[in-house]
């Protein structure tokens, strides 16, 4: 069924004849005019037309599968299908129980399990009394992830650079983290090449960027490239209400709740929105998302609730901190100052650099930090190796196996489960194309222009191999930034801010105790991942943010303070 059979198809398997007419004729009904709706009574002709849209290299976007089919159950037909169109999204369809719940709950082991070990991507039951309540929702969610994915779509800006210069790596990693489309081209490609003919690209000056326009950027900065897609590079005045640095899940929480009580806030972020969490390909455990959500996604919907509360967002980098006449106040790196009764940190951590010959030199030629959400597809077929034993680096993993031939996950510890969630390593060990070596490092990374080799060392045997590699993706510490904060606040011996009752007595200068989240600094808050004692997770960050802002509250309301 339906009007246009040489677009993508959307694949229904279901024995219940009355269930899958009534599902086929809401599909084509909604989606007929730009996918081929198609369906099958059994799962042996479901997947002879799924062998036949191969052979015929007609792309499949998704596929549906009751769960009680005969023969083979649902999971079974979707994990075959997977095997033939991997690129397509599954959709499971459960028959509503005898509770008549969105949620069958006779059913919920089975679909745990089969979410928990990557087998279908989404689920819904069957017994919809409209299909915009229940249906459209989940299959329209997939159908524009799959059309990211797999199809051209609009792009700001196309980019003609080296695949493995530094630099190519260091556009392609900020654009994926703010969101902006784009296309990267390498300058040996068809496409690369065309582009710099039709452009008159200088060669000798890479990356370029096009604009939209026609506009050709030869080596740009990275505020060129800001001011160019106009975004805020400095603030619109100097003093605010409330300053926050950091724009990672508990900087944007922080401007939120301040944004949304009335109070003038002003975000300043270095890089990229979303902070290290934005790199997430999927986080699971976020509340609010059974099927989990990007850390991207996230980060955006958060910087889009932030902007319009009325929060400024600029991009530019605080690089010092002091009081000034009852005021705290932020230097950025254009020499301007920022003026607020109150300024909350929240920048967060960055991830550790190896200490292993021969990295340093390859970083954004096959040696990334994070990174694992971009540089994935440049990793089709071949061994990939991530380092780090964190929920981030499990996630990076799963993504990159999606691309990868090999990807082995590379931990200093005998174990995993004292440092990632128990769905993640469930995950893991379900996935085929992921190996786990535990107690193992790297010691060296190899290759002329790019990584091609590293030695890997077993940390108690000791024994030393040297390995095939084209990717090695590190995600492992947390290093504050907050050496631009000394000697104005107090930082534990790795430079985690202290605030709260973490503050030693000496250097906290009121009568008063100290707020929650408050540093040694009356005034200054910290929140997220650069807090002392604070839980590594994107939803503790979150809440830290938000409940900063009652710290916040208090402090205005209270009378000045009288010093010790």
């Amino acid at each position: 069924m339906g009007r246009n059979p040489d677009a993508p198809v959307l694949l229904l398997i279901d024995a219940d004849e009355p269930a899958r007419l009534r599902t086929e004729a809401a599909l084509a009904r909604r989606f007929g005019s730009d996918y081929s709706v198609r369906a099958a009574a059994n799962p042996e002709d479901g997947l002879a037309m799924l062998e036949q849209l191969r052979d015929q290299r007609q792309d499949l976007a998704l596929v549906a599968a009751d769960l009680r089919l005969p023969g083979i159950d649902g999971i079974e037909f979707l994990r075959r299908a997977h095997g033939l169109h991997p690129h397509a999204f599954r959709l499971l369809l459960v028959a509503m129980d005898q509770y008549h719940t969105r949620v069958p709950f006779t059913e919920l082991p089975t679909l745990r399990r089969a979410t928990a070990l990557g087998q279908i991507d989404v689920w819904t039951v069957k017994g919809w009394v409209t299909p915009e309540e229940w249906l459209y929702p989940h299959v329209q969610a997939a159908l524009t992830a799959w059309t990211l994915a797999n199809r051209p779509h609009f792009a700001v800006y196309r980019f003609v650079g080296d695949q493995w210069s530094s630099r190519s790596h260091e556009i392609r990693d900020l654009f994926s983290r703010n969101g902006v489309p784009f296309e990267f081209h390498p300058t040996d490609s068809e496409e690369g090449r065309a582009l710099i003919h039709e452009f008159g690209i200088d060669v000798s000056h890479l990356p370029a960027a096009v604009r939209h326009d026609g506009t050709v950027l030869h080596d740009p900065r990275d505020t060129e490239l800001a001011v160019s897609h106009g975004i805020q590079v400095t603030p619109s005045r100097t003093r605010y209400d409330v300053v926050v640095v950091g724009a990672g899940p508990a900087g944007l929480a922080a401007a939120v709740n301040a944004a949304s009580e009335g109070l003038g806030t002003v975000v300043v972020e270095r890089e990229a929105i979303g902070g290290q969490a934005g790199t997430s390909s999927l986080i699971r455990n976020y509340l609010g998302f059974q099927l989990g959500i990007s850390g991207g996604e996230l980060a955006h919907r958060a910087w889009e609730q932030a902007i319009f509360f009325g929060a400024e967002l600029v991009f530019n980098s605080a690089e010092e901190a002091r009081l000034a006449n009852g005021d705290r106040v932020v230097g950025l790196r254009d020499s301007s100052d920022l003026r607020a009764p109150i300024v909350i940190i929240a920048t967060g951590v960055t991830y550790r650099r190896l200490d292993a010959p021969g990295l340093d030199r390859l970083v954004g030629a096959g040696v990334f930090y994070g990174a694992a959400t971009v540089e994935a597809p440049a990793m089709a077929g071949e061994d990939v190796y991530v380092v780090g034993g964190a929920n981030s680096a499990g996630q990076a993993a799963l993504h990159l196996a999606k691309f990868a031939a090999h990807v082995v996950l590379l931990v200093r510890g005998r174990s995993l489960r004292a440092s990632m969630s128990e769905y993640l390593i469930t995950q893991l060990e379900a996935t085929p194309n992921i190996e786990l070596r535990l107690q193992t490092r790297v010691v060296e990374g190899q290759g002329e222009s790019r990584l091609e080799r590293l030695k890997l060392e077993h940390i108690e045997s000791g024994h030393r191999e040297t390995v095939r590699a084209a990717g090695l993706f590190v995600l492992i510490g947390a290093e504050p930034h907050t050496q631009w904060l000394r000697p104005l606040l107090a930082a534990d011996d790795h430079g985690f801010l202290l605030t709260g009752r973490d503050i030693p007595s000496k250097v906290w200068p009121l009568d008063r105790s100290p707020l929650p989240f408050e540093t040694s600094a009356p005034g200054v808050f910290a929140a997220g991942d650069v807090r002392h004692g604070s839980v590594k997770r994107v939803a503790a960050a979150v809440g830290e943010g938000s409940v900063a802002i009652g710290s916040v509250h208090q402090y205005l309301a209270q009378p000045v303070a009288v010093s010790r």
